[in-house]
């Protein structure tokens, strides 16, 4: 049912312009040559003159120009050559199911016209996936588009190296060509070579890159960056891969007509790619172009006669096929040719013929998408609803050129306008870029478009180098992946050598390359310098004398024998191994004594003297006062506990008032007081010591008794026998009448 409407479609913009066209030969008086009748349903009159009309109960009254063809019934029309002067023409009756205009062709009769180009002709089995296509040319490989007896056709995408092949067979593991996914593809089915019988390359998943590999994560996850089979994720490997914003991946089977699309995205209408492989049901798709009054509706359907939408190419489209309504079954607008512009009609020019004057004889003003190509509205190409952005004439009415931004679907691999260029994704060819191509691609550090890896190109497009697995000119091994410097062939591509700087893992204990000696800490041997070797090691052993004593002229640990070894060499009292001085052996290795200056166990002290008159005896005991060394601080030492010699227990010089009585004094109580039972020049109290003691009234220190104190320290007093300041005499007694008063005064007479 969609493919008749298909082929409906595809005649209606051939059917106006040739009702319009015969129209215009009527008005003008044209001639018209006698053609073949064949008619079904209806009449053709070929007399000669200037009109040639045929009848047919479905579409009506058609007029054809002088050199037109004209076949009546259900509908349908074939123009012949337009403008053709000859005369000739034929009318041939048309299928009364078909509904197919060609535009010019009778492609869809089952009739193989060589002359119109037709390679092939099965009428209503014409179409995708068929022997025939729609254009009536054979399916053929390499026209995008998967006919009869094929596996796959990506078109112009077809290539050995993708996942459909150049013969249209799947790329699969073991045909001998490395398709998407497969990490390499030897076409065996021996698993011990370097290509496994899976197409992996037998190191892949090793977590190393080889040059074989364009990557190698050493996991087993396919929805990565990294497949398993060590190929860069990419759409077409058959892994759905979210960081390549994939929502879809059949590997092989993705086609921009089936479910999954060439970029790896779910079939929906509006994407600009017409889904049609089951279980597809779309008939056209022009992406954001699709909607009312467009070729391509809403629903993915082609914009038809009838449905109530008025297309391009249509004059008006009251949602019928019924004539007499103002509407034509062919939606013509039934007034237009007039040359009076009737309500719905943009403009009339009586149907002129010319669809480029500003006025088409659909009564429509030019525009892209009408079927007609105006030149003066810089139109190349117009094919109606058939315009498409993946067809030979773009939306805009262009002829599809590589470099126009859009992919001519079944010719071009992609293009990217401007941005097309052969070291881009996208060649100036408008194919894609791939490495082997000959063409250095982003990504790619080299790409020479041959399959040698042994010149300066590998055949990942990476540069030769060091560590590709190929043993270039300058190499003196190379095992890819596997160098390392501590295996057989170093990281420099090198073979692994004693004195190399690397230690070669199972082989050599160390290796310091040219810092290797057999004084330094890897010997020339590639083992290490270790004590007893009997190579002594530059800054770190004294000696080695390759033996086990250590009574000799070089210990066990590499060391010149020394006071504090621990080993008691000749000339030592002792060597105890620390250095403290103050246990059983010193730190010159002899054995603790008094006055070594070194305080041993049983010491109070030891200053190393010899002297008794410091802090320190030469008993090495601390001094104290009664040691008899006078030691500072001490005014005497005599050794002895008497305190009534010239040494006081105090190591003081004996004294008056040190409370100590020594020969020559009376007495000593050690203190500062005269006035108490001894003086301070430690003599017993006396009167006139001029210390007034107890029992004395005074103490003057005189043998004056006519002062203040007399010789016998009394206070002086009248009647004492001294003559006193203010007495006139003193006679000893205190009687009057014996010459001197009692008041010590002379009595007269």
């Amino acid at each position: 049912m969609y493919l008749k409407k298909f082929f409906v479609t595809l005649a209606t913009p051939t059917l106006l312009w040739l009702v319009s066209a015969s129209a215009l030969v009527a008005c003008n008086g044209g001639t018209s040559s006698s053609g073949e009748t064949a008619s079904e349903g209806g009449s053709n009159s070929n007399s000669g003159t200037d009109t040639t009309t045929a009848t047919d109960t479905n579409s009506g009254t058609m007029t054809e120009s002088d050199s037109g063809e004209s076949q009546s019934g259900s509908g349908v029309t074939n123009s012949g050559t337009n403008g053709d002067s000859q005369g000739s023409g034929s009318s041939s009756t048309g299928d009364p199911t078909t509904g197919v205009t060609g535009g010019g062709t009778k492609c869809g009769n089952e009739l193989i016209e060589p002359e119109e180009e037709e390679e092939c002709d099965d009428g209503l089995e014409n179409g995708p996936g068929q022997a025939c296509k729609l254009d009536c040319t054979l399916n053929v490989c390499g026209d995008g588009d998967q006919g009869p007896g094929e596996e796959c056709d990506l078109g112009a995408d077809n290539h050995n190296e993708s996942s459909c092949k150049e013969d249209c067979t799947q790329n699969v593991c073991g045909d001998g060509f490395m398709g998407p996914g497969e990490g390499c593809d030897d076409g065996n089915q021996n698993n011990e070579d370097e290509c496994t019988n899976e197409c992996k390359l037998a190191s892949c998943g090793d977590g190393l890159v080889s040059a074989q590999e364009q990557c190698d994560d050493g996991n087993q996850n396919n929805e990565d960056e990294c497949t398993n089979n060590c190929t860069n994720a990419s759409c077409g490997d058959g892994f759905i891969q979210d960081i390549n914003n994939e929502e879809c991946d059949l590997g092989p089977d993705n086609t921009n007509q089936g479910e999954c699309t060439l970029e790896c995205k779910l079939a929906i209408c509006g994407d600009g790619q017409v889904w049609n492989l089951p279980p597809g049901e779309e008939e056209c798709d022009d992406g954001i172009d699709n909607g009312p009054g467009n070729a391509c509706n809403l629903m993915c359907m082609l914009n038809i006669c009838g449905d109530g939408d008025l297309g391009p190419g249509e004059g008006c489209d009251d949602g019928n096929l019924l004539a007499g309504d103002g509407c034509s079954g062919e939606c013509l607008l039934e007034e237009c040719g007039n040359n009076i512009q009737d309500p719905g009609e943009a403009c009339d020019d009586g149907m002129n013929g010319n669809q480029d004057d500003g006025c088409t004889d659909l009564c429509t003003k030019p525009a892209c998408g009408d079927g007609f190509v105006q030149q003066s509205q810089g139109e190349q190409c117009d094919e109606g609803n058939q315009n498409n952005n993946s067809g030979e004439c773009l939306l805009n009415c262009t002829n599809a050129t590589c470099g126009d931004g859009y992919i001519l679907q079944g010719e071009e691999e992609c293009d990217d306008g401007q941005n097309n260029d052969n070291n881009a994704n996208c060649k100036l060819n408008c194919t894609k870029a791939f490495c082997g191509d000959g063409l250095q691609q982003p990504g790619e550090g080299c790409d020479d478009g041959n399959n040698n890896n042994n010149d300066s190109c590998t055949n990942v497009c990476k540069n030769a180098s060091c560590g590709d697995g190929f043993k270039q000119m300058g190499e003196g091994c190379d095992n890819g992946d596997q160098n390392d410097n501590q295996s057989a062939c170093t990281l420099a591509c090198e073979p692994a050598s004693c004195g190399d700087g690397f230690i070669w893992e199972n082989h050599e204990d160390c290796d310091n390359g040219g810092n290797n000696g057999n004084t330094k800490a890897c010997k020339f041997d590639c083992t290490p310098n270790i004590c007893g070797d009997g190579f002594p090691l530059e800054g770190v052993e004294a000696c080695d004398d390759a033996n086990d004593s250590n009574n000799d002229s070089c210990t066990n640990t590499c060391e010149l024998p020394v006071c504090g070894d621990g080993y008691k060499q000749p000339g030592e009292e002792c060597d105890d191994a620390n250095n403290s001085n103050f246990d059983f052996c010193t730190n010159i290795c002899e054995l603790p004594e008094c006055g070594d200056g070194y305080n041993q166990p049983g010491e109070d002290c030891d200053d190393g003297n010899l002297s008794n008159n410091d802090s320190c005896t030469n008993t090495c005991e601390l001094p104290e006062c009664g040691d008899g060394y006078k030691q500072p601080g001490e005014a005497c030492d005599d050794g002895n506990n008497n305190n009534n010699d010239s040494c006081t227990n105090t190591c003081q010089q004996a004294q008056c008032g040190d409370g100590f009585q020594q020969p020559g004094e009376e007495c000593d109580d050690g203190n500062g007081s005269n006035t108490d039972f001894c003086t301070n020049i430690c003599k017993l109290p006396v009167c006139g010591d001029s210390y007034k003691q107890p029992g004395e009234e005074c103490d003057d220190g005189n043998g004056s008794n006519t002062d203040s104190c007399t010789n016998v320290c009394k206070l002086p007093k009248c009647g004492d026998g001294f003559l006193q300041p203010g007495e006139t005499c003193d006679d000893g007694n205190t009687m009057n009448g014996d010459g001197c008063s009692k008041i010590c005064q002379i009595e007269p007479g």
